[in-house]
């Protein structure tokens, strides 16, 4: 089902890297590191089937790697479909509802559907500004897509809306999710213009130039979006057949996400790569971003609480992973061994005395067991050091990780000197961000 042939894996993460090391720290740590009344909806489905419900290892790791995720609307989003909200409105809304379902369902021509439902709904500009107040867009989301969409975003990762709905009806929603305008594919409602008053008043049918318009509008829209961005892997979400076209068209989504949480719909439930009816079970999902410290002197322990503090902070949206591992020399102090003594107060007794790493650093003698699975590597340890380090760590990190060094000073060479960030990228093949001040 899913079109991957396109995907390739990416060193993505500089986005939750440059976020870990910024923010607020101590002033000790600073010093140092200078729905309205609407109709009730089918219930989910319950005898769904294992086989799309839970994903594989693949469709997760595709998921997971997304650098734009596309949203349906109508029954995706929001709790209803627009439309038919607007005929029901109109008065008309038992007329509309059966050729949504049609079209919906994949049993009538979408730009059909769409020409006669407006037709029957007739409306004028003060009708719709009249309908937006009386359902204001807080009213109509779906429970926990809002979230999700801010954690998709808290990654870097870009959101669209792509819906066979009506923009004057769309955007209101895109604004309330802080989905830019220009991310929003939607239909155009075209309107006959007073004379006189130079103003719309009547509704005279649709824009039909507007991929949204027609059956596999969707992948069309994908593909215009893949022209104008570099994306490796897109996903699309959505409940109806006209979403589940997006990845069945070369061109368009890697992988299509089915949503039931409003609507189930048999023929998307079965063909979907993936099957959910709670968008909580997406938010679970999303990578979440291990950071491991190499080096524990005092400008690495005046980092951590930065680290720490910002893992912390980051985790309602899920973009970190709370515990952080510290690489530490072993020794033994007073107390017992260093590593033990740092991780039963969450100070180092040497480097920073009183100043908290916080709850969740945990001190490892262990370089590689310290590295194991991170995402991203931050670096500060004595630049000649680094050199050794880097030999061990080679063949033993994550691919797709990213570093950043926080080391002065460089290599000095026969050939000339060397940028300690140059020597990480060379060695270890993969990008490595500088910080310094």
């Amino acid at each position: 089902m899913a079109n991957r042939g396109g995907s390739t894996l990416r060193a993505g993460l500089v986005s939750p890297a440059q976020r870990m090391m910024h923010g607020s720290i101590t002033n000790n740590a600073r010093r140092a590191f200078t729905a309205g009344p609407l109709k009730a909806v089918p219930a989910p489905n319950k005898n769904m089937t294992e086989a799309n419900t839970t994903p594989t290892k693949d469709i997760l790791e595709t998921f997971q790697r997304a650098d734009a995720v596309c949203f349906d609307v109508d029954c995706t989003i929001t709790t209803n479909d627009g439309l038919d909200l607007l005929a029901e409105f109109m008065g008309v809304g038992a007329e509309c509802e059966a050729l949504t379902t049609k079209a919906m369902d994949g049993t009538m021509d979408l730009s059909e559907s769409l020409e006669e439902r407006l037709n029957i709904i007739n409306c004028t500009p003060e009708h719709v500004k009249k309908f937006i107040k009386t359902y204001p867009p807080e009213t109509r989301v779906v429970e926990g897509v809002k979230s999700f969409i801010t954690a998709l975003q808290s990654r870097g990762i870009k959101v669209y809306l792509i819906t066979g709905g009506f923009r004057e009806l769309m955007l209101p929603i895109a604004r309330y999710l802080n989905v830019p305008t220009e991310n929003v594919f939607a239909n155009r409602m075209m309107w006959q213009w007073d004379e006189v008053t130079m103003m719309p008043t009547k509704l005279v049918g649709f824009d039909d130039s507007e991929p949204t318009s027609r059956n596999q509008g969707k992948p069309e829209a994908i593909a215009r979006i893949r022209d104008r961005n570099p994306y490796n892997t897109v996903v699309m979400i959505g409940d109806g057949v006209t979403d589940l076209e997006a990845v069945q068209i070369a061109g368009g989504a890697d992988l299509f996400i089915g949503y039931g949480g409003v609507v189930v719909r048999e023929t998307v439930k079965a063909e979907a790569d993936w099957f959910v009816t709670d968008y909580a079970v997406l938010e679970a999902a999303l990578k979440r971003f291990k950071v491991a410290m190499i080096g524990s002197g005092a400008w690495a322990c005046a980092a951590m609480t930065l680290a720490s503090y910002n893992a912390r902070r980051e985790n309602s949206t899920g973009l970190f992973s709370e515990e952080i591992h510290m690489w530490v020399r072993e020794r033994d102090v007073e107390g017992g061994k260093l590593t033990d003594v740092i991780n039963k107060t969450h100070q180092h007794p040497r480097y920073l005395p009183g100043v908290d790493l916080g709850p969740n650093v945990v001190a490892n003698p262990d370089l590689l067991s310290t590295v194991k699975d991170a995402d991203v590597l931050v670096f500060c340890a004595p630049h000649q050091f680094v050199r050794g380090i880097c030999k061990q760590l080679v063949g033993r990190i994550k691919r797709n990780a990213v570093a950043i060094s926080l080391i002065k000073g460089m290599r000095v060479r026969p050939e000339g000197p060397q940028m300690i960030s140059e020597m990480i990228s060379r060695y270890l093949n993969i990008d490595c961000s500088v910080l310094m001040g």
